[in-house]
């Protein structure tokens, strides 16, 4: 290794080894799973139901299960994105530049990732309902975070990259939320809240996810340091990202429009009284 590329080399410690042994974070990543499953089967029914009694309660039981869903997404998306984004300003060692480096708080959040996508995933698949029409696309996207967290959490290369894939979700709390506040029938607050939406999507998925990313990376494609991480990791960074990236490009301008055409049809005279129907 040449002095030049000294700074792309491994650097890891004994505790930090230990602390993210693949065992541990195995655990984590089933615990992930048994988490999100209580979210969707007790803890998302209460909330809902100690917040909006009747009009949770007047919904249907197909949509009372989509926003037990949304439940789960919401609240594991804040775990998951709150903690990338003190994780990315606050650790010292989260250095772009460095291709191999144990960092177990990206480790272990990657891995509780891990378990939710697992556990959405099943919730998708065994607990179909009506308004999920896009089953298809979610599927494909989901497997492709699969392969990605999978990667992510038993791999030490390279964290800063991944951690920029968990703030992610940070966009991803207010997009459910969003849907949420629209069928439980509060549409003035369900704009404001796909404003913040678009907001985070901009800054953590085009911004972080896209300009930053590629910045850092490309420096990097051309070490020959970069080509020795194994082809998984390979296949995550230079596959996977580039789909989720893609996704978000096309999809920002789609959400874009969508919030134009929900404040037409919200602010029309005839939907003026849809806030108050239920007392």
């Amino acid at each position: 290794m040449t002095p030049a590329h000294s700074e792309f080399r491994l650097r890891r410690t004994p505790d930090m080894f230990s602390a993210s042994s693949p065992d541990h974070l195995l655990a984590t990543a089933g615990l992930a799973v048994v988490c999100n499953a209580l979210m969707l089967q007790l803890v998302g029914p209460w909330l809902l139901w100690f917040f909006f009694r009747e009009r949770f309660s007047s919904l249907s039981l197909s949509k009372q299960l989509w926003l037990k869903k949304l439940t789960m997404s919401i609240m594991s998306s804040a775990v998951v994105g709150t903690t990338a984004v003190i994780t990315y300003l606050s650790e010292e060692q989260l250095d772009p530049k460095h291709l191999r480096h144990d960092i177990p708080a990206v480790s272990f959040n990657c891995a509780f990732m891990l378990g939710h996508t697992v556990a959405d995933t099943l919730t998708h698949t065994l607990l179909r309902t009506s308004t999920l029409t896009n089953y298809f696309q979610l599927i494909v996207h989901h497997i492709i975070t699969l392969v990605a967290c999978s990667v992510g959490t038993f791999s030490d290369s390279p964290p800063y990259y991944v951690n920029i894939g968990l703030m992610m979700e940070v966009s991803t709390v207010f997009y459910c939320s969003g849907i949420m506040a629209k069928e439980l029938g509060y549409p003035r607050s369900y704009l404001v809240i796909f404003v913040f939406f678009l907001l985070t999507f901009f800054c953590v998925r085009i911004i972080l996810g896209f300009c930053v990313f590629w910045y850092h990376l490309i420096p990097l494609l051309l070490t020959p340091e970069f080509y020795r991480l194994g082809v998984p990791v390979l296949l995550a960074i230079l596959g996977c990202f580039p789909a989720f990236q893609l996704l978000n490009l096309v999809w920002f301008p789609m959400a874009c429009k969508r919030l134009i055409q929900e404040y037409r049809v919200i602010n029309t005279p005839q939907s003026t009284s849809t806030e108050n129907k239920v007392e």
